[in-house]
């Protein structure tokens, strides 16, 4: 039979019986019970461990799956997800050639520097007002396709997530900026949201993208989150369309 205390916590809040063994599982994620490429406990064993059934726990792994934060592999289990792997750089990354190619971006860090947040910026990432505690790493980023710079983004991060962050780590630390989140710091990125809307190219996208001051780009403010609805950085970038555009893929492609 399920746990009582699942059974009454679902019926309490009016949810189903698996979210509340999917929140039990992100809680193990947060307190770094697993880690990222950890093989979970078979399904029998998590039903054992949380006193439900089967058919929960597989509609709670399936929740997780379908946010890309536990992969699924035929014949071998389940695993935390992995920053860095091309499956999660897609995930993330949404530019593709007009003609449809799709290549992975090479980062390139242009900017490091600590600072205080901006008032609008500490808010959005939930910062405390004091001097100290709202410090944050501002990052300026390129990314580049085929050597053809594409992207460039001005990231801000709090630095009470990110102590020990430096311009090494993040030029060697990982493949993407995400993959040393989660590799160097346990900051997994699992959701963003994003505002998309026509600009004009600022004087340092123009001279990355060697393009008139004013000429049209795709802005685009995205603010990332870990576990717990946790904001972890706000992210606006500016992305050169001429020969690539912004693409979001949606629903099943059974």
């Amino acid at each position: 039979m399920p746990n009582k205390s699942l059974r009454q916590g679902a019926l309490l809040a009016e949810d189903p019986l698996y979210k509340h063994v999917r929140n039990r599982i992100v809680q193990s994620l947060t307190e770094g019970e697993w880690k990222p490429g950890d093989k979970l406990p078979s399904e029998p064993e998590l039903a054992a461990r949380y006193h439900v059934g089967i058919s929960t726990i597989r509609a709670a792994i399936g929740e997780l799956a379908a946010a890309g934060i536990v992969v699924r592999r035929q014949g071998k289990g389940t695993f935390v997800g992995v920053h860095g792997e091309q499956r999660s750089v897609y995930r993330f990354f949404h530019v593709v050639r007009n003609d449809g190619r799709e290549d992975l971006p090479v980062s390139e860090l242009i900017l490091y520097k600590k600072a205080r947040a901006a008032a609008d910026v500490a808010e959005v990432l939930e910062l405390p007002r004091t001097r100290l505690k709202s410090e944050v790493y501002k990052l300026r980023n390129v990314l580049r396709v085929r050597g053809i710079p594409v992207v460039v983004s001005n990231i801000v991060l709090p630095a009470s997530m990110f102590r020990g962050l430096s311009e090494e780590l993040l030029r060697e630390g990982g493949r993407t900026l995400y993959a040393v989140y989660q590799q160097h710091f346990g900051v997994n990125i699992i959701r963003t949201v994003e505002q998309l809307r026509s600009a004009r190219a600022d004087s340092i996208a123009a001279r990355t993208f060697r393009i008139e001051a004013g000429e049209p780009v795709l802005a685009v403010r995205r603010v990332a989150y870990t576990f717990n609805r946790r904001p972890v950085e706000v992210r606006h970038s500016q992305i050169d369309t001429r020969n690539y555009h912004y693409r979001i893929e949606q629903g099943d492609n059974a």
